[in-house]
């Protein structure tokens, strides 16, 4: 019984409609320190880089 409880506590707290990625661009050497630097999360998916859409606009600034 507990393991099922914090199982439905973890699945619950990874859900955030907020999240939602967007293709950006192709991985490149020089974008994802660029990203790093300016704490933007992202993750790598077949060689393309996702971010969040709401911060496309501050990715391409």
């Amino acid at each position: 019984m507990k393991e099922i409880i914090i199982f439905l506590l973890i699945t619950l707290a990874s859900c955030n409609p907020d999240e939602s990625l967007t293709n950006w661009t192709d991985t490149t050497e020089n974008q994802l320190p660029r990203l790093d630097e300016a704490k933007i999360k992202y993750e790598i998916r077949d060689a393309q880089i996702w971010v969040r859409e709401k911060d496309l606009k501050k990715v391409m600034a």
